[in-house]
């Protein structure tokens, strides 16, 4: 298997919405191997330093948002901030879930329902 870079993304600008969780970080990565500028948004600071350290070669290529994807406002700032900076937005991959597992969905705590529905449904 080839593992070079074709260039389809070279200074390309990748919003990755959940850049930082499993299948975020995994996007994040090929983007980045691809040479594309990766932008994400992350919850907790370890989140993104383990990203980073991932990126090895490619970390001067990443950025990194702190934001709340449920809030709505929040969202909206982060992409002013990007276009700000990029000018614009090539790709943007919703990568933002979450699953409480445990109990069993009708014995949920309606809080962590409600979460679980605003993160996976609603999020930005």
């Amino acid at each position: 298997m080839d593992e070079r870079p074709d260039g389809r993304f070279v200074n390309k600008v990748v919003l990755v919405a959940g850049g930082t969780g499993a299948l975020g970080q995994a996007v994040s990565l090929a983007f980045l191997t691809e040479l594309a500028k990766v932008v994400v948004t992350y919850r907790q600071a370890e989140e993104f330093a383990a990203l980073e350290k991932a990126a090895a070669a490619h970390a001067s290529q990443l950025e990194g948002h702190q934001v709340d994807v449920t809030d709505e406002t929040a969202v909206r700032q982060c992409i002013e901030q990007v276009d700000a900076r990029h000018g614009r937005i090539d790709v943007l991959v919703n990568a933002v879930g979450a699953y409480a597992g445990g109990a069993a969905l009708w014995q949920t705590d309606a809080k962590v329902f409600d979460q679980m529905l605003a993160l996976n449904l609603r999020s930005g």
